[in-house]
């Protein structure tokens, strides 16, 4: 088997190729010719083109858990199993800042594509994205929001409530087109991400003070 940086290279330019042109329309031998390696390398080491494609998404899976990890510890940390509504409040919050961070990198934009034409067609490949870290980040959100409300919500009623928080952040990535014409912004740092996190601090205050009323309706 060759090195592990001609697996990262391949890996990291398959991103932007399929992000951009999906399984069908992206050439192997583009991403060969963008990875500066044999195109044999490919069939090497992945053995086609859909063991690349297949890698691709459990490469972006493992970066994104990598940046979502120290989230996940944290929002641990301030509320264990035994932890209060407070401590389930500010785990969720830390849930919510941690992950905007993560979503304003530019370094997310090119996973971002790939994600979201699984999001849209999926195929063998969303099961990596799911199970390495979308489904992690929601058994996590769900279960404190079940804390925060007493236990009243079910479970689906939990989930649910939980895609909705996790979407108020993914916005700012998967519509990002929208979000930069539509606030004039050229990027999204400094002011504009302080913007944004506030934004969304005050709606899932409000979210989270309706939940412990009992009002679940």
């Amino acid at each position: 088997m060759g090195t592990a940086s001609t697996d990262s290279r391949l890996l990291d330019v398959a991103i932007d190729h399929f992000g951009r042109l999906g399984l069908e329309g992206a050439s192997t031998r583009a991403i060969a010719r963008d990875a500066e390696t044999l195109m044999s390398s490919i069939t090497y080491h992945f053995g086609g083109k859909e063991g690349l494609y297949l890698a691709t998404a459990g490469h972006i899976a493992t970066t994104l858990h990598a940046h979502i990890a120290p989230t996940l510890d944290r929002a641990s940390a301030l509320c264990g199993d035994d932890g209060s509504i407070a401590d389930a409040c500010a785990a969720i919050h830390a849930m919510i800042e941690g992950m905007l961070a993560v979503m304003v990198r530019n370094e997310t934009e090119a996973m971002a594509r790939f994600i979201v034409r699984e999001q849209a067609d999926p195929t063998a490949a969303f099961s990596h994205l799911y199970n390495g870290v979308m489904g992690q980040v929601l058994d996590r959100m769900a279960a404190l929001l079940a804390r925060v409300s007493g236990n009243r919500l079910s479970s689906d009623e939990a989930r649910v409530r939980a895609i909705t928080l996790v979407g108020q952040v993914l916005v700012f990535r998967v519509a990002r087109a929208t979000v930069m014409t539509g606030m004039g912004w050229s990027q999204i740092t400094g002011e504009p991400v302080g913007m944004i996190a506030g934004a969304i601090r005050a709606n899932l205050n409000a979210i989270l003070d309706h939940i412990q009323t009992g009002e679940t309706a």
